[in-house]
């Protein structure tokens, strides 16, 4: 069978294993992604725990997603995770000699959930990982990064737009490739393509690959007005 030819700045609907063995070897510049975890709770200490699918949940494995990754990959990439993934992620890449941080994204709203108890949650981690010679547009930068959450959210775990472009002018230049094979409400792809990269998006969930094209409809149509 032929294998299907991976298009620029097209939505799949598909597993994330099955949309990156669609890619070619070293073909991505930048990953950008929110992989799926486990459920929020009382017992998780409110920690981040929260849902991202159910359908992609029951389907997913990290280690085949980590080597397909590694695979694609020929700059950098950050990998939100829960804190259950957190060791796997780094010792992967770390044992496949890329330069590899555990970054802090420090909440300066964070939401006030059990905080009549306990310390407020106010951060979520995430694994950057970089090839030699990758871009890297910053200097004397260290690891955690401030930024509100956003205040709209149409997906659970969505992440603020503005963190997302700070990423991407950090580790890529335009005309650039951005792949998020999880990508939900679709917040790496209009990041992309405000930041005039390319991209490569997919989904499992039918109703996340509605809400990324429609919110791509909406910036197009944005930009055309102004």
């Amino acid at each position: 069978m032929k294998k299907e030819t991976i298009q620029l700045n097209k939505i799949y609907q598909k597993d994330a294993i099955l949309l990156l063995r669609m890619i070619d070897n070293n073909f991505i510049d930048l990953v950008l992604t929110d992989i799926p975890y486990e459920k929020v709770n009382k017992k998780s200490n409110g920690l981040r725990n929260l849902d991202k699918g159910e359908a992609n949940k029951k389907t997913f494995e990290l280690r085949d997603f980590l080597v397909e990754i590694d695979r694609v990959t020929r700059g950098s990439g950050y990998i939100f995770c829960g804190k259950e993934q957190i060791s796997e992620i780094f010792d992967y890449f770390n044992s496949k000699n890329y330069s590899v941080r555990l970054m802090i994204w420090e909440k300066t709203n964070p939401s006030p959930m059990n905080s009549k108890h306990v310390w407020l949650s106010g951060v979520e981690s995430f694994i950057y990982f970089k090839k030699r010679g990758a871009t890297f547009n910053e200097k004397y930068k260290n690891t955690v990064i401030k930024m509100p959450n956003g205040s709209s959210k149409i997906h659970l775990t969505q992440k603020p737009l503005k963190l997302f472009e700070y990423l991407i002018d950090v580790s890529s230049n335009k005309g650039d490739i951005v792949l998020d094979p999880c990508v939900g409400s679709g917040t790496t792809a209009v990041a992309s393509k405000k930041k005039a990269r390319n991209f490569i998006v997919g989904d499992i969930n039918k109703k996340y690959c509605q809400m990324t094209e429609k919110r791509i409809k909406d910036y197009d149509i944005q930009e055309k007005l102004f």
